[in-house]
């Protein structure tokens, strides 16, 4: 799949924006000059001056007719129901995400996803699953000091 360059531009100038109106709203510094927001504001018009950069190129020299144009592989069912069955996935754990807790809603995605896409292989895919949610949960509880919920595990496990 392929956007034109002004989708992307447009995307870009709609998150500067986005990025300029929450920095309006930092409180200024007493005493200097530049304040919390000057970061922020530099970002912000990057992204404009890059989303303004890509709008010019996708309307003067189109590599394409449209906004989209679909590959191959769009046009094949199972192709579709993964894409479908990641953003469903990613929309599920998110609804259940205190409720599930990380590990288990993660795990249960992971394990799932790599099952689908490594055609069949279930233990191998959630064991794989487990492992990688069990270093990222350590990596964020123990070296980031961000615990992730537990969800029912909570005061059972690390």
């Amino acid at each position: 799949m392929r956007f034109n360059d002004a989708v992307f531009g447009i995307f870009l100038l709609v998150a500067a924006i986005a990025i300029f109106a929450v920095a309006r709203g930092f409180p200024a510094m007493p005493g200097q000059d530049f304040g919390p927001a000057l970061f922020p504001d530099l970002i912000a018009a990057g992204f404009a001056l890059c989303g303004l950069a890509l709008i010019w190129n996708g309307w003067r020299r189109p590599a394409f007719a449209g906004a989209v144009q679909l590959g191959e592989w769009a046009r094949s069912g199972g192709h579709l129901v993964d894409v479908a069955l990641v953003i469903g996935g990613l929309g599920l754990l998110i609804l259940l995400w205190d409720r599930l807790g990380f590990l288990i809603g993660a795990t249960a995605l992971t394990g799932s996803l790599m099952a689908r896409f490594r055609g069949g292989r279930p233990l191998s895919s959630f064991l794989g699953a487990l492992a990688a949610c069990l270093l990222i949960d350590w990596i964020f509880r123990r070296l980031l000091l961000v615990p992730l919920p537990l969800g029912p595990l909570t005061g059972i496990v690390w």
